[in-house]
């Protein structure tokens, strides 16, 4: 399929269009910078939502449940499943998707799943790129499942309007979920599984760990098995969407400035690869002192010269 006509079948919300999109702009493949260079401008009215948590809480079951819940909404819905990816093959399993496999044949669900390529913040450099891609289909309400918490995981705050995070009653994993730089990423907490008991519980921890920063956390216990508390927790979301829409969009144009700082260090990275002034540099740099290197290579990038001229 040639790039143009690609671009017109994505915009008119071809699903397999949009599949093959999202293929080339994961993989890198040919012309994928002129298919996200065509997008733009995106549509408006969209609801990024970010489900972070850690793994066995039960992220993909709230996303079957949430996606259940924003259908009668009629407006189109995407999921993106970040999935580890191996550090030998880059291969991932991929098993989200199969969780939510009772949604594949509604023609206004759109389920993905990608790699996160070994990225430390659990996402790819790539998903904000497939989740533009996404809006630009159409797709009104984005849902971008993570690998699961840790301390790098806060890469989803560059990615979602709202982050949501899973936790149970009786997780254990308080100390690691509530170091510093993590718990400030999620916007609303989810305590799931609370038909096993103890929920009660895990919502005054979550209150008494902000109490002295004088912030009040929405917290939604949630039982996905006895189908309980769902509707609360969706109508929480959308109110933040409406209360908090000024720190959306602030928080909107911080991500942009984000992405293109982000699209201009791969461009560099790029030249660097195709000159072979810059690689001979590289290669000697191994035994020269790093910064000398560096400010080198910056200088002859800042030259802007041509790959086959020399030094």
């Amino acid at each position: 399929m040639k790039t143009g006509d690609l671009l017109a079948r994505l915009l008119q919300n071809d699903p397999l269009a949009l599949a093959k999109a999202i293929t080339a702009v994961e993989n890198r493949k040919k012309d994928y910078q002129k298919i996200l260079e065509g997008i733009y401008p995106l549509p408006g009215d969209v609801l990024k939502i970010g489900v972070t948590g850690p793994p066995g809480s039960g992220k993909s079951s709230l996303i079957e449940k949430m996606i259940e819940g924003f259908k009668p909404q009629n407006r189109p819905i995407a999921v993106l499943a970040v999935d580890p990816s191996s550090p030998l093959t880059g291969g991932a399993l991929l098993g989200d998707r199969l969780r939510m496999i009772q949604h594949g044949n509604d023609p206004n669900v759109f389920i993905r799943s990608i790699a996160n390529r070994g990225h430390l913040g659990g996402l790819s450099l790539s998903t904000r790129e497939i989740v533009d891609l996404l809006q630009a289909a159409g797709k009104q309400i984005i849902i971008i499942e993570t690998v699961g918490v840790g301390q790098s995981e806060v890469d989803i705050v560059n990615v979602a309007d709202v982050v949501l995070m899973v936790l149970n009653p009786e997780s254990g994993d308080e100390i690691q979920i509530f170091k510093a730089g993590i718990v400030e990423i999620a916007d609303i907490f989810v305590v799931n599984k609370t038909d096993l008991g103890g929920g009660d519980s895990k919502v005054c921890e979550i209150r008494n760990f902000f109490a002295l920063s004088g912030r009040v956390p929405m917290i939604f216990p949630v039982s996905v098995k006895e189908e309980r508390g769902i509707a609360e927790l969706l109508a929480g979301v959308l109110r933040f969407q409406r209360e908090e829409k000024e720190h959306i969009v602030r928080k909107s144009a911080a991500l942009k400035r984000n992405y293109i700082e982000r699209i201009v260090a791969e461009r560099f990275q790029e030249e660097m690869r195709l000159d072979p002034v810059i690689e001979a540099l590289l290669r000697e740099g191994s035994a020269a002192n790093p910064f000398h290197v560096a400010g080198r290579v910056v200088k002859r990038l800042k030259k802007g010269d041509s790959h086959d001229k020399k030094d």
